[in-house]
């Protein structure tokens, strides 16, 4: 499918989209909001510069057809914060995260972005303040993105990569910490609408926040509408994907096992998990410092480079059997029933994420919500832009 057809699905499948509600919630909860960390003007040429320096590969070409819709003299405030929340051990911890806010205008509303998977603890929106993320400003959003435990103000420790429970909660609180902080001081308010919008990692994020608040009894946040694209959605069904494909593009998995080690307590024998330069390198390669380019430079895609072959074993040995044994945790297939529109899209050629895996989602939503599963091309980079390009454009004109 072409990014063209691509758009015009995208958009037909939203014009019927649910009437905006820009009330705001008088009655707030409290104690989220920690304090100011930072605060930055950017413009939209500092955005570019950013992502052309993260993502070397993608095809910024695809840009163009959007290229119209932003304001280039635009400036954007970032705010970076720090907030009451959790970790995935249930521990008190004050995490960080950036609200991007158009300067000079009027906000047409909130969205939410959870962070695509950095792979650096240095790479949080608190510490860099301007992200790819944080796009939407520019077409007149107020936007709103926590680093996740792991990143920002809790970089000391691993980050709990897929740990949909925990990742759902981190972004509902610092939801309500850029709620109050907006309410308390400065001179617009948030409404309790909101839209989630979420790519790869930021996918799971997306749909980790909107099952966190149909968990609750009455909450203070409304969503519109729901954007995934190119997510996880059930660790089980990846696992094995990638043990049968011995190939992953990005090069999470290292990071994956050493952090739920870490959160599960697994004590993991590592000779029996990875093999190769991986495994005699490790302390230094899985410090958490680099980014992915500089993490694909180290690991190569095929996974018999450093997994151990026990891992392509139809009977995995007991390292791996811990691992496996906390799989079916990291689920959205089950226990949750949404009320709201859901458009999920994948490349079909994804090789970082499967397509099955939106697949598998989308058959589980089909009977219970307003659900959309659309197709693209490009792999999992390329497909991303499609991916972005195809909600600003909606956006831009709803």
């Amino acid at each position: 499918m072409n990014s063209k057809f691509f758009i015009f699905f995208f958009l037909l499948s939203f014009l019927t989209g649910c009437e905006r509600d820009f009330d705001c919630i008088d009655a707030l909860p409290e104690g989220y909001f920690v304090e100011v960390i930072d605060r930055k003007e950017f413009g939209l040429t500092d955005i570019m510069r950013l992502t052309r320096q993260d993502f070397p590969e993608l095809d910024f070409d695809k840009l163009e057809e959007i290229r119209d819709l932003f304001d280039f003299d635009l400036r954007v405030e970032v705010t970076a914060i720090a907030y009451n929340t959790v970790d995935p051990s249930g521990n008190p911890v004050t995490a960080s995260g950036i609200i991007v806010r158009p300067l000079d205008m009027e906000s047409r509303g909130v969205i939410h972005v959870p962070p695509t998977t950095p792979l650096s603890n240095l790479e949080g929106g608190s510490d860099l303040l301007i992200i790819t993320e944080g796009v939407f400003a520019f077409i007149g959003y107020t936007v709103i993105i926590p680093d996740l435990i792991g990143s920002g103000t809790t970089k000391e420790v691993p980050q709990p990569f897929l740990f949909m429970d925990n990742t759902g909660r981190v972004c509902y609180d610092m939801h309500l910490a850029a709620m109050e902080y907006c309410r308390k001081f400065t001179d617009h308010p948030l409404p309790a609408e909101t839209i989630i919008f979420g790519y790869s990692g930021g996918a799971t994020g997306a749909i980790s926040l909107l099952r966190h608040i149909g968990w609750q009894s009455d909450p203070p946040i409304k969503v519109k509408e729901v954007f995934a694209g190119g997510g996880v959605y059930d660790l089980c069904n990846t696992y094995n994907h990638f043990k049968k494909s011995g190939y992953a593009e990005y090069p999470l998995a290292p990071l994956l096992i050493t952090s739920f080690d870490y959160w599960y307590k697994l004590n993991l024998d590592y000779t029996r998990i990875f093999r190769g330069d991986l495994l005699y390198n490790m302390e230094n390669w899985l410090d958490r410092t680099r980014n992915a380019e500089q993490m694909r430079m180290l690991i190569n895609p095929d996974l018999h480079n450093y997994m151990h072959p026990d891992f392509f074993s139809s009977q995995s040995n007991a390292e791996y059997a811990k691992i496996e044994s906390i799989l079916p945790l990291h689920s959205f297939l089950q226990g949750w029933s949404p009320r709201v529109k859901i458009m999920l899209g994948h490349a079909k050629d994804d090789l970082s994420v499967p397509v099955t895996e939106s697949e598998a989602l989308y058959n589980y939503l089909k009977n219970k919500t307003n659900v959309s599963l659309s197709y693209g091309s490009g792999g999992h980079y390329d497909y991303g832009i499609q991916f972005f390009v195809s909600a600003i454009l909606y956006l831009s004109v709803n």
